[in-house]
């Protein structure tokens, strides 16, 4: 049954959820360019990524519970499903709700959200994975707003204009990763009797709203770095989205959506696409540090935060002193 669990769970597509959080608690130090980050932001950001593999492997647990399937799945392969996976399911989602509300209260709400979600996403009687609206608003906000949003809180630090941009943006992506993930089952689907968007309208039209999310959020984003809202280093990873842009055409041309091959490939090239934006802004983060310069969201050409936010024992790198600081 442990390694039913352990593949059920599938531990590829967890490590890429896990990184949601870790995320938004970085931004939040990037963006006000504060050092403490640097000094004790590893142990916080691997506490952050448990508290939501945790949950996820439980959602897929719940997921598995309610579909019964032994098909193709994307990042997974095929195994029996254990009778009363149920159980191990809830407790998954149950511990580390219980853990993030006793650390910090906003962690644990977005924690309990994400279970809450969970659960009306694959219990039977809610089933809202099957449904056309509320199966990709369920993901929209539980991977795109709560899952960053945990980590922003857990943080600290106030939130800025760049901040909330950057939070639509991510519902933009996790809505295109949604409908890519399911472009390819339309047919389990409709033999499951739902109603998602793959089965009312069809891959392509899955797949072609797909791409206008995907292209509406990185328009925005390269151009926001043009702007100098982000490093203009992000800059670099525009061909490798333009590669994984061109994977989406040729897989709208597939027959009934292709298979879940052509999904692995495009989640591959969109994350080669997504490491080199941030290695861009990783390699900007260390030509200021030996050029003496601000650093991080502060040594953006613009929309900085308007007030330094870092207390005593998180300094802003780059910040002027405050004259009650002293010389």
């Amino acid at each position: 049954m442990v390694r039913a669990l352990w593949t059920l769970a599938r531990p590829k597509g967890m490590a890429l959820i896990a990184l949601l959080p870790t995320l938004g608690y970085s931004f939040a130090f990037w963006d006000h360019g504060c050092r403490a980050y640097y000094t004790h932001g590893l142990p916080r950001l691997g506490f952050l990524a448990c508290l939501w593999a945790l949950p996820h492997a439980g959602t897929m647990w719940l997921n598995a519970a309610l579909d019964r399937d032994e098909g193709e799945v994307l990042f997974g392969s095929a195994v029996a499903v254990p009778r009363r996976i149920e159980g191990p399911a809830y407790a998954s989602l149950l511990a580390p709700t219980v853990v993030a509300l006793a650390v910090h209260p906003g962690l644990g709400l977005c924690v309990l959200g994400c279970a809450v979600l969970a659960v009306l996403y694959s219990h039977p009687r809610t089933a809202w994975k099957g449904h056309a609206v509320l199966g990709p608003l369920a993901n929209a906000v539980g991977y795109g707003v709560l899952s960053p949003l945990g980590g922003f809180l857990y943080a600290g630090l106030p939130p800025t204009l760049r901040g909330a941009v950057c939070l639509a943006l991510s519902v933009s992506f996790i809505l295109a990763a949604y409908l890519a993930a399911q472009a390819f089952q339309q047919t389990e689907d409709r033999a499951r009797g739902y109603a998602t968007f793959v089965v009312l309208r069809g891959p392509r039209a899955t797949l072609d709203l797909t791409r206008v999310l995907l292209l509406g959020s990185l328009l925005l984003t390269f151009s926001l770095a043009v702007l100098g809202w982000f490093p203009r280093a992000v800059l670099v990873s525009v061909p490798a989205f333009a590669v994984a842009d061109r994977w989406l055409v040729r897989w709208r041309r597939e027959p009934g959506g292709g298979d879940a091959g052509w999904a692995r490939g495009f989640f591959v090239r969109l994350a080669v696409a997504g490491l080199l934006c941030l290695g861009g802004a990783s390699l900007t983060y260390v030509a200021q540090e030996l050029r003496g310069e601000p650093l991080a969201g502060l040594g953006t050409a613009s929309g900085q935060p308007d007030e330094p936010a870092c207390g005593p024992s998180t300094p802003i790198v780059g910040a002027p002193t405050s004259k009650a600081a002293g010389p």
